[in-house]
């Protein structure tokens, strides 16, 4: 078989001003990336002249992680699922294995959809993308018949990596018009009909006349926004030749080599994606299921004297909500941190009475990735802020005109790094950008201190009788409320203003939930808050409908 492969002149130049060209940022990330590198232990040196061969093929990505992960430790665990255990070595070889099966089917390019819940499932077709020079498509676990579709059909999608519970949103007929390669990750029954991770795992023997390519392709990685109706938006993320943001990651998060850590945030979704290849680059033994459950987490950090949590607020609180979670021994955990969505500061101060003051927050987005990183310090501190924004991206505050506000000045959030999409896969769509920064879709603003501040999301904010209204800022007073157990707000139509805040909240299983009132809530926020925040309508419902990340969809709520 022939393999085409870029140049080495492709491979190994390293164009650090390509995309990225304010060279006051790039310099100072330069300057960081290395130091916070090297203090991690993240860049192994064990291995010697294969370590800079694999870094030089793979860059840094899935595949990378794993060789050096094999190179370096071969015999450690580098994975504890729901599928039992694997070291470095098994990782390895089993990720290379399904790379040559994919090479084998002899498509012209290899489209690799991967539609998995966390584990090997969705790490082996991550690594085998790079050994086999492939491009990865990460399809949300929530889509629907029709999204999963019509991923498949815009993105020409011709290899399926697909847990079988999913199975039956699989359109027979799609499978046929894309001449599409199923392959069945997890598996809960026999299958007959589908080829299975497992089989071509368990068989490297049928694929080893297959060559990988020495200097593989790196196509985009390819993660699906969380839309709620029509087809997921496919941004368009490189491989990078070297994450200068990472230097903004490890210098406020304390990861490190061989560290134990339990990861839950969703493999398929940015937060997770990111997660998962940091650990790996510091060949972490990572414990991790396909369906999150909190009481779960805490026997495996107990279990597994398990060293570092990667969350999400909505999983967090979960956790915290365990009835008797003290009786689990986490004192071997060194750092919490948490991405996906806002963390308010009623959660951070039960977090850290729990745990201790080890909770770090990370911010960004699926087309963005790190904006900035708040330390563990700097949130016991303040619970209030996002932290400084991150080494090795630039972030400016815009007002609508897409002028810079000056600080204090609360605006539109922009924002680039090496890391940024290069675009949807979808030409259609357009990319919102001022200049070569790119809109978040946030409002927030700097402080004195240089601190971001979040406020909301643009569309989320509302005017009240002339006065700026952010639904997060009342979500956060009622979280802290007694008898409130989760809480979503919202604005609304209103004959008189034009707009008020409504909000639903699931009352807690307690007498003080059962005996909460619409009237209380909105006497807690009026003291708390301004009059224009106060709740015009109040529901209560039995739980907030809430997506595979944990994010609530609006649309699927009653009396919207």
């Amino acid at each position: 078989m022939v393999i085409d492969t870029p140049s080495l002149k492709e491979h190994f130049h390293v164009p650090f001003t390509d995309r990225f060209h304010d060279t006051a940022v790039t310099a100072r990330a330069l300057g960081e990336f290395v130091p916070a590198v090297l203090r991690s232990g993240i860049l192994s040196l064990r291995g010697g002249p294969a370590q800079a061969g694999a870094l030089g093929r793979y860059w840094f990505t899935t595949a990378r992680e794993v060789e050096q992960g094999n190179l370096a430790t071969p015999h450690r665990l580098a994975l504890i699922d729901d599928d039992g255990e694997l070291t470095y070595r098994q990782l390895r070889e089993n990720s290379r294995t399904l790379a040559r099966h994919l090479l084998g089917l002899d498509l012209d390019e290899i489209r690799l959809g991967v539609l998995a819940r966390n584990g090997r499932g969705i790490i082996y077709p991550l690594a085998a993308k790079g050994y086999a020079g492939a491009s990865i498509y990460l399809l949300n676990v929530g889509s629907s018949l029709e999204q999963l579709t019509g991923c498949i059909e815009e993105n020409g999608i011709n290899v399926l990596v697909l847990d079988d519970e999913f199975l039956e949103r699989l359109d027979p007929a799609v499978v046929e018009k894309q001449d599409l390669h199923v392959i069945v990750g997890h598996q809960s029954r026999g299958h007959e009909d589908h080829i299975t991770l497992r089989d071509i795992v368990d068989r490297p023997w049928v694929t080893e006349n297959v060559s990988l390519p020495a200097l593989p392709k790196h196509g985009p990685i390819v993660l699906m926004s969380s839309g709620t109706t029509g087809i997921p938006k496919g941004v368009m993320r490189p491989e990078p030749r070297l994450p200068l943001v990472l230097a903004g990651m490890l210098k406020k998060v304390p990861w490190r080599a061989d560290i134990r850590v339990q990861l839950h945030a969703s493999l398929f979704h940015t937060w997770g994606w990111s997660a998962v290849n940091i650990a790996l680059a510091a060949r972490a033994t990572i414990v991790t299921h396909r369906v999150f459950d909190p009481e779960q987490v805490l026997r495996d950090i107990d279990e597994h004297q398990l060293e570092a949590m990667v969350t999400s607020p909505v999983f967090l609180k979960q956790i915290l909500e365990v009835p008797d979670n003290e009786k689990y021994d986490t004192s071997h955990l060194e750092f919490i941190v948490s991405s996906g969505h806002s963390l308010n500061p009623h959660l951070v101060r039960h977090t850290q009475e729990r745990f201790g003051p080890i909770l770090c927050n990370v911010y960004g987005s699926t087309e963005l990735t790190l904006a900035s990183v708040a330390s563990a310090e700097e949130l016991a501190a303040d619970p209030t802020t996002s932290g400084k924004v991150a080494i090795g991206t630039q972030l400016k505050i815009l007002d609508d005109n897409g002028r810079e506000v000056p600080t204090g000045t609360v605006g539109q959030i922009h924002l680039r790094n090496s890391t940024t999409l290069t675009g949807y896969t979808n030409p259609g769509i357009p990319v919102d950008k001022v200049g070569e920064l790119v809109r978040i879709g946030d409002l927030g603003y700097l402080d004195e201190e240089g601190h971001l501040r979040v406020l909301g999301r643009i569309d989320d904010m509302i005017i009240v009788g002339g006065e700026n209204v952010y639904p997060g800022s009342v979500d956060a007073i009622l979280d802290a409320m007694p008898g409130v157990a989760d809480v979503y707000s919202a604005g609304v139509e209103d004959d008189v203003t034009f707009r008020r805040i409504a909000a639903w909240i699931v009352r807690e299983d307690s007498a003080r939930g059962a005996a909460l009132t619409a009237d209380d809530v909105r006497d807690h926020v009026r003291e708390r808050l301004a009059e224009h925040s106060i709740p015009r309508d109040v529901h209560f419902i039995d739980e907030l409908p809430r997506n595979a990340t944990g994010k609530v969809m609006p649309r699927f709520l009653p009396d919207r």
